[in-house]
């Protein structure tokens, strides 16, 4: 009987055993395939890219805005001209997913020439609350020029151009470290060291129309 009983448990064995290693196999392959494909999918909009994230903290979710202004140093209060003006802004829309949106704005002006440049980027974002770093990878992203010295416009005046792979990830990313939020006059402020003692304010408001 033990015999008998063995060479049916054997027979079994052998008869299942393929079955359970085809299964394991389809398995492992389908497994494979999930992770490869969840490796390759787009992240959640397209255009955002697949480079390092991370959840943006509460009190950062929202468009935050950093800009200066010269235009008091381009007319005087006679009405002599004092040198070159400028202007520069740069904002960032911050969501909880990671996703991050840069939008800047530079203007310059020169006796009769004024130059502008309205740039527009979109990626990831990647926080670290603890080590107060913040990391923006740039996946695509266009701008506009305007150029003009009187009443002419030179050739691609106005035209929307995309960036470079030179200027996006990973060939370059922005970094702004020791971040703090702060209460100033009765605003919150992100403030962010940049050097020499000095610190750039970014102040909650409202996300442009691009």
């Amino acid at each position: 009987m033990k015999t008998s009983k063995t060479k049916i448990y054997s027979g079994s064995v052998r008869l299942f055993l393929p079955v359970i290693l085809l299964t394991i196999a389809m398995l492992a392959g389908t497994a494979y395939g999930c992770k490869e494909t969840e490796a390759a999918s787009p992240d959640i909009e397209e255009g955002y890219g697949n480079h390092p994230r991370s959840v943006v903290p509460d009190e950062l979710v929202g468009y935050w805005i950093a800009g200066v202004s010269s235009i008091s140093n381009f007319w005087g209060y006679n009405g002599t001209y004092q040198g070159p003006a400028n202007e520069i802004a740069l904002g960032y829309m911050l969501y909880k997913d990671g996703r991050v949106k840069e939008y800047f704005y530079y203007t310059s002006t020169s006796t009769y020439c004024r130059t502008q440049v309205l740039g527009y980027k979109q990626g990831t974002v990647k926080i670290d609350k603890e080590a107060k770093t913040f990391d923006v990878y740039y996946a695509t992203g266009h701008y506009r020029s305007f150029n003009t010295c009187g009443s002419a416009n030179p050739p691609g005046f106005g035209e929307t151009k995309q960036y470079t792979a030179a200027e996006l990830s990973p060939a370059k990313k922005s970094t702004l470290n020791n971040w703090s939020i702060q209460q100033i006059n009765g605003k919150t402020v992100l403030v962010v060291p940049i050097g020499d003692g000095e610190v750039q304010h970014y102040v909650k408001s409202t996300e442009p129309q691009k």
